[in-house]
């Protein structure tokens, strides 16, 4: 009977932090060996597979993704977006980027169209949560299961800036 109710606490637990679409980034590497039910495993597998097949010219094998190479994305990824110039708020827009190991995006970024390319952001962020994803699994990662909730931005004095107080949506 004990072991039935460790198995019933530990599938609530599972089910509370399951992988959404949009993901987020502080993970913490804690290598704990876990007893889970089949089915939990087999969706949680499934699901990993899904965001790592986003675009698979573009993301290299589970066992080659590597910290330095999430680490260089992202660096590509700030540069490219570091001019938060512009004209109205309509150029302003926040991306959901990364994969926290428990579910959601590891952060949001604030891009302006006016100075980055929607397409090239995009691709990017796709890039960074397929990779964090991947190395995720890989390394059995865990998180603190907390969502982040999306910010909202708008142009003040000609640069996008992330309203305080306020978001899009929330967990």
């Amino acid at each position: 009977m004990m072991k039935l109710t460790h198995a019933m606490l530990l599938s609530l637990t599972l089910a509370g932090c399951a992988q959404s679409e949009d993901s987020d980034n502080t993970s913490t590497n804690v290598h704990a060996k876990k007893q889970e039910s089949p089915t939990v495993v087999a969706k949680q597998s499934e699901e990993r597979k899904l965001d790592v097949s986003l675009d698979e010219k573009t993301v290299l094998n589970v066992t080659d993704v590597e910290k330095k190479d999430i680490d260089e994305l992202h660096e590509q990824l700030k540069s490219l977006t570091q001019d938060l110039s512009c004209d109205n708020t309509s150029q302003c827009h926040i991306k959901a980027v990364g994969s926290r190991a428990c579910g959601g995006p590891s952060s949001y970024l604030i891009y302006s169209s006016k100075s980055s390319s929607t397409t090239e952001v995009t691709e990017l962020a796709k890039k960074i949560t397929a990779y964090e994803s991947s190395f995720n699994f890989k390394n059995n990662m865990m998180s603190i299961c907390e969502h982040l909730t999306r910010p909202s931005t708008q142009c003040v004095e000609n640069k996008c800036v992330t309203l305080s107080n306020t978001s899009q949506e929330a967990y």
